[in-house]
């Protein structure tokens, strides 16, 4: 948002994986509306906001979608409380990508649920706009399982929809292609940009089986919907880094379970339709631990490039939730009253609530034993969450289920059908989700969370334009083991902040889900091996400083900064560097980040670089890879000197431009160690010329002798043939919709 505030849009990223495009990425949410909130506020207020926005937006959405069909205000308020304050929407309120495209899916299944019931076009085409701000938001998962499901109910739109004759399948195909068109033609602006990135990313050929599934929910998590945290995965560090399911919570609790079972027992289409829905969700969540994800994996457009199962339990959060509060109303107009079917469904929930009530006395009577009980079987820390915690959290299933059962047999009765008695179960229900997730986040201080380490203040320091790396030994020590910044114990993710995603200091690494495959391949070599087997790597990626835990020996890197004092005595500071803790290495054969090369040679294949960079073989300053033959440069020439007169100056280095000074003396290779990608142009004296993949990763383009002003320009046609296809389509639904208002007006004026 700095950038933006500086009016430049931020197509491209050159602080992580040494250059990136930004935009492509979906993740910053740069199109996405609210995100404008950080354009006026503090960050801090901007980022708390937009997170309690969007739970208030969830709740409303998922009420309106109630009311649309045509539930009560009471069953709408049921449904709405229950996804707002479900424990995925817990889970996710600090993943911004995915709360941010959740948020919007009640409300398009309202809208396009309202174009297949009132053969209206114009609907569908709001189905689309909401469609296109689920994208907006980040959320890829989101969408590519929404799209599923639309189709699934285009075809069988009986199954969640009460209406007792429908349009004609050839027009609800229709309403599906009005939606898709405008979902395409307005998201086109950042969809062609992203699928460039992706046909060029990590994930382009597919993810491995055993990385698509990783973090899928177990069955043993599904008793998690109804006790809270029984493995202590959320309030434990390493189990959440070790072992999470991304998810730290799944808590719905057993009210809008007893009232989904009571819509169930209508057993009509519906009520099988959005079981059906539950499962498809539940078991795409489920992931690997299902008998059909390896064939999905495997034939399903598109599924094997996503990753963590888990995320798709969104829609069987959000069908729960519906279902509670049509159960709610089912409950209303048909197990009310003096009829024999209803005062035995009466009896089953009174027998029901006395059961829970029973149980929660024995285990609150005999509390003690059980806890010795259940250590000395093993229900208890490592494994699981504390026994204290578990016992309590069933002991309060139990107590919020009896209340509400209690509750539901009052209102059954004709003299006790009273508004009070439905506003004290939505209230029940209200405290029962908000009081169990209370545990799960802690309230961090804005200007503690701002401070910035030692370390990065000591590379902030250096004027010097350059990349640091964190080896991946230092990103795998546990928080227990980091002695460093200031005393404070830092917690992974502080780390994370401070060093591998600050904004003034240039990375070779970086967290971002749609990585170059090249570039990856890159820092691989670099991560198979210490920094003292890959200092040209390192040099070829412009490292000035190494951040490492484990000590560094040798003479290509120097000791610049530690937290322990140096000393006069040699023996004394290898000791210290022993100790465990954040150290920084200064590499001293560092590369600048562009200069000149005088030869090249021309590889080809991927195995030949790999030779290159792994036998060090490359000298970076005298020979440069290329995968063409350069126009009117003779890569045979063996002139591969040095001359003083050479230099490169950097005037200016910015997200979507680079501009240097270069004073060639003679036909030379200008090596900029930032990525190639699709859209850099380059200009020299104002004169456009090639830029070449140099190196695999990097650019290079030719200069002649003399001085020069070279300027790289990010200028991508993805972006601007989106942009076109964007505003093109905004003018079609905007004549369309103003077009359909004028007849309507018309009509009714002949009426």
């Amino acid at each position: 948002m700095e950038e933006v505030k500086n009016f430049i849009f931020p197509l491209w990223n050159p602080y992580d994986f040494n250059g990136h495009p930004l935009f492509a990425t979906l993740q910053p949410g740069v199109l996405y509306p609210p995100s404008i909130l950080y354009l006026f506020l503090p960050f801090d207020w901007a980022f708390n906001l937009n997170i309690e926005i969007h739970f208030a937006l969830a709740g409303w959405f998922t009420y309106l979608l109630l009311r649309g069909m045509k539930a009560s205000q009471g069953a709408s308020l049921i449904a709405g409380a229950s996804f707002m304050l479900s424990g995925y929407l817990i889970s996710v309120h600090h993943l911004l990508s995915t709360l941010l495209s959740v948020t919007w899916v009640p409300l398009y299944l309202l809208c396009y649920f309202s174009a297949i019931r009132n053969n209206n076009p114009g609907h569908a085409i709001l189905s689309g706009i909401v469609g296109v701000l689920m994208f907006l938001g980040g959320g890829i998962e989101v969408c590519y399982l929404i799209f599923g499901i639309t189709f699934f109910l285009t075809l069988f739109p009986g199954l969640v929809i009460e209406l007792d004759e429908f349009i004609e399948i050839r027009r609800r195909l229709v309403f599906f292609a009005i939606f898709c068109a405008v979902f395409f033609g307005l998201s086109a602006v950042q969809l062609i940009p992203f699928m460039e990135l992706s046909k060029l990313s990590i994930r382009s050929e597919g993810l491995s089986y055993s990385l698509a599934g990783i973090w899928s929910l177990h069955p043993y998590d599904l008793v998690e919907f109804l006790i809270p945290d029984q493995y202590g995965v959320g309030t434990d560090y390493k189990k959440y880094w070790a072992n999470q399911n991304w998810l730290r919570t799944i808590y719905m609790g057993g009210i809008p379970f007893i009232l989904a079972l009571i819509f169930l027992k209508k057993w009509d289409r519906r009520a099988q339709g959005f079981l059906l829905l539950f499962f498809i969700s539940l078991g795409l969540a489920m992931g690997k631990n299902t008998l059909f994800h390896h064939f999905l994996f495997d034939y399903l457009p598109f599924f094997n490039k996503l990753r963590y199962p888990v995320k798709f339990i969104f829609m069987a959060v959000l069908i729960l939730s519906i279902v509670a509060g049509l159960g709610y109303d089912y409950f209303k107009k048909e197990l009310v009253g003096n009829k024999p079917e209803s005062q035995k469904w009466a009896r089953y929930i009174l027998s029901l609530g006395f059961f829970c009530m029973f149980v929660f006395g024995f285990f609150n009577l005999f509390n003690e034993p059980l806890v010795a009980y259940f250590k000395t079987i093993g229900w208890d820390h490592p494994n699981y969450n504390e026994t204290e915690s578990n016992l309590f959290n069933i002991k309060r299933f139990l107590a919020f289920s009896s209340l509400f059962c209690l509750g539901l047999f009052l209102y059954s009765s004709q003299k006790l059908k009273h508004k009070y008695v439905q506003v004290a179960l939505i209230t029940l229900l209200i405290s029962d989700l908000f009081f169990a997730h209370l545990k799960f986040y802690e309230k961090e201080n804005f200007i503690e969370i701002q401070k910035v380490g030692e370390g990065t203040k000591f590379m902030q320091s250096d004027p010097e334009l350059f990349r640091f790396y964190v080896t991946s030994k230092t990103r795998k020590a546990l928080p227990s083991n980091i002695k460093d910044w200031g005393g404070i114990e830092i917690k992974k993710e502080k780390m994370l902040l401070d060093l591998l995603s600050n904004r003034s200091l240039y990375n070779i690494d970086g967290i971002g889900v749609t990585k170059q495959a090249r570039w990856q391949k890159v820092l691989d070599l670099v991560k198979s091996a210490p920094p003292t087997d890959s200092p040209m790597l390192l040099n070829l990626m412009n490292v000035k400083y190494v951040v490492s835990i484990p000590p560094i020996n040798s003479p290509d890197f120097k000791l610049v900064h530690s937290v322990y004092p140096k000393v006069q005595d040699p023996e004394k500071n290898r000791e210290m560097e022993e100790i465990v803790g954040i150290k920084i290495y200064e590499n001293k054969t560092m590369l600048p980040r562009a200069f000149l090369v005088p030869a090249c040679k021309v590889v080809k294949n991927k195995g030949e670089y790999k030779n290159y960079f792994q036998d060090k073989l490359l000298e970076p300053k005298k020979l440069v890879l290329l995968e063409k033959k350069p126009e009117g440069f003779n890569c045979e020439k063996t002139n591969s000197g040095f001359n003083k007169s050479d230099s490169v100056k950097t005037t200016s280095y910015k997200s979507n431009t680079v501009d240097l000074k270069v004073n060639s003396s003679s036909s030379q290779f200008l090596f900029l160690s930032d990525s190639y990608y699709p859209g850099w142009k380059a200009y020299v004296d104002g004169e456009e010329r090639e830029i070449y993949r140099a190196n695999y990763l990097f650019r290079a383009v030719i200069v002649e002798p003399g001085k020069h002003s070279v300027r790289f320009e990010y200028d991508p046609l993805s972006f601007k043939l989106g942009l076109a296809i964007s505003l093109t389509t905004i003018l079609l639904c905007g004549g369309y919709l103003i077009r359909r208002k004028y007849h309507m007006k018309l009509q009714e004026y002949m009426d």
